[in-house]
């Protein structure tokens, strides 16, 4: 009994063993990748057509080379986020983004020139920015402006569920906000000296 306890134990202590963790850079291009069983990647610039995440496998990107919609080079074209993976985008060019299955994306900044796309009713998607406008009614795309200032507009896909109900907004104070609350602070010590 001991023994199959202690084989046992070791099976589940190297679940993680066989993970492999992905490091794209500037002038790397990936082309299909697919990160499943507790994979990690990083990408902090290159490039690639198709990254799928599943398993509870898990990315960070930072940045993308520029993508040329034409020729679909640079950039990610397409990205899928499902079984509960998670996905962080903090800046970068796509083209689609679809999650699926009990996945997380969070989206601080980037550019999504296509479509992002909510397949199933538990997964949900993290936007931190300011300014929304999201009628999920009249038919525009998802609109406002990133914590660094940057405008962004996203094309929804509302086909199976209702995209909007598994979205979370939260709201980022504007640039301009931390320059008068530091102003104000100033001004406050000044006077107190």
């Amino acid at each position: 009994m001991k023994t199959k306890l202690f084989i046992l134990l070791l099976v589940l202590m190297s679940a993680g063993a066989w993970a492999t963790d992905y490091l794209i850079e500037s002038g790397d291009d990936f082309g299909v990748l697919s990160l499943r069983d507790y994979d990690t990647f990083l990408m902090t610039g290159g490039e690639g057509h198709d990254l799928g995440l599943g398993g509870w496998s898990s990315g960070i990107i930072e940045d993308t080379n520029p993508l040329d919609i034409p020729e679909t080079a640079g950039g990610v074209f397409e990205i899928s986020v499902s079984a509960y993976s998670e996905l962080t985008i903090n800046d970068g060019e796509f083209y689609e983004i679809v999650c699926d299955d009990e996945s997380t994306l969070s989206l601080y900044g980037g550019q999504v020139f296509g479509s992002l796309e909510i397949e199933h009713i538990t997964t949900w998607v993290h936007i931190y920015g300011y300014g929304f406008n999201n009628d999920p009614f009249g038919g525009s795309p998802l609109t406002g402006f990133w914590a660094d200032d940057t405008a962004f507009s996203i094309n929804l896909v509302d086909d199976t569920i209702s995209t909007y109900d598994q979205i979370v907004f939260h709201i980022v104070p504007e640039p301009m906000t931390f320059c008068f609350l530091g102003l104000g602070g100033l001004l406050l010590r000044k006077r107190k000296l």
